[in-house]
């Protein structure tokens, strides 16, 4: 039986856009299959004979094989420019300079001012500057003097200011 060579292009092409939309899409690998399928079924409408047909399949597995092997080295190390815009490589360590959080370990011990209510979290002001803080736990009203008790990881930690008669009493 022969067929076109129009007709065992179509069958090939049909196969290798079946195999391309396998790897974008998860599923069971019917398409996949069919891509192999419809691969194979090209390559040997192609053959004449048995061993035109075989060539052609050992051929085309060696061809697969060693693109594949190309591919994996490639993409191993990291040095394909399409590859290079797909994995990231850098990363955001503090020892490059990047900081999740301001280091605010001077404000222990200052005192300043609630401007919002904190319930446990709200804004206060030391020297000028509005900076994020929570409580112990207790409510502080806005307006109220407070002090730095800790500052970890650059959550600040406040209590209210107690005054010497306060203490005394």
């Amino acid at each position: 039986m022969s067929f076109s060579l129009g007709m065992i292009l179509a069958v090939f092409l049909v196969g290798v856009v079946m195999l391309l939309i396998e790897i974008f899409v998860t599923g069971f690998g019917i398409f996949g299959v069919v891509g192999i399928g419809a691969v194979l079924a090209s390559l040997i409408m192609a053959g004449a004979t048995v061993g035109q047909v075989g060539l052609a399949i050992g051929l085309s597995v060696f061809l697969s094989l060693a693109a594949g092997y190309w591919a994996y080295r490639r993409i191993k190390s990291n040095q394909s420019l399409l590859w290079r815009g797909l994995i990231l490589t850098d990363s955001t360590s503090s020892e490059k300079g990047y900081l999740s959080h301001e280091e605010k370990v001077q404000l222990n011990g200052k005192e300043g001012i609630s401007l919002t209510p904190l319930r446990p979290a709200g804004t206060i002001e030391i020297d000028g500057n509005r900076i994020d803080a929570v409580t112990e736990g207790n409510f502080i009203g806005s307006g109220e003097r407070i002090i730095v008790k800790e500052v970890t990881h650059g959550r600040v930690v406040v209590r209210v200011q107690t005054t010497k008669e306060e203490s005394i009493t």
